[in-house]
């Protein structure tokens, strides 16, 4: 029974992983490329309504050069409704500021407005989390308004647990990628990479550090 079930997770992973795959490989990349250093600060928190409802909270404080320039100032609220044990849909709304940093700025400080759908499947193979989320994006930009696609993979597990069974060190490692769509091709804007651990504090908090290419 274990290995019928495995192979059905396998099977279902297959088929998200092959469609985030075919919107990479039919989209183009952009060029141009830069090193930065730059740090993010983040809170994330969930606030739970009931069995089939939540919320959440984000606020994220971007510098470059570690903590030298702002880079992007970022105030995030979303609600998700959970549809079956492994699969949920959510809406959120995001207000951005990104501001002018490194070797290919931004021509002008801007603000953002964006809009997101979202669905996310998660499964659990022994002590192994993996989720997929897929978001479509509306976001207003100055005067422009722009649409793109963020795609997520990933995959977080406990190293180190208490004799409650709560995680008290974990790892967690994902791949996103922003595809922008519009009236040409649709084109890579970023591709993200992040690997890092989380370290449980407290019963209901995570201090996460962690490592984004």
């Amino acid at each position: 029974m274990t290995s019928f079930k495995y192979k059905l997770l396998l099977a279902r992973r297959a088929k998200v992983f092959a469609l985030i795959i075919s919107l990479i490989t039919t989209t183009n990349v952009l060029g141009q490329t830069v090193d930065q250093f730059n740090s993010w600060w983040y809170y994330f928190g969930t606030y739970h309504i009931n069995d089939k409802w939540n919320g959440n909270l984000l606020y994220s404080w971007s510098r470059h050069d570690f903590i030298q320039d702002w880079q992007i100032s970022k105030l995030g609220l979303s609600t998700n409704r959970k549809l079956t044990q492994n699969l949920s849909i959510g809406a959120s709304y995001e207000w951005a500021i990104v501001f002018p940093y490194g070797e290919l700025p931004v021509p002008e400080k801007r603000r953002e407005h964006r809009f997101l759908e979202r669905i996310s499947v998660r499964d659990k193979f022994q002590k192994i989390t993996i989720s997929s989320v897929l978001e479509i994006e509306q976001y207003f930009s100055n005067k422009d308004f722009l649409h793109r696609v963020r795609a997520r993979f990933g995959f977080r597990f406990p190293l180190v647990m208490n004799d409650k069974g709560e995680q008290k060190l974990g790892m967690t490692f994902f791949e996103q990628v922003f595809i922008d769509v519009g009236d040409g091709s649709p084109c890579i804007g970023q591709n993200r990479y992040y690997g890092g651990f989380d370290l449980g504090v407290a019963r209901n908090a995570t201090l996460a550090v962690g490592y984004l290419n």
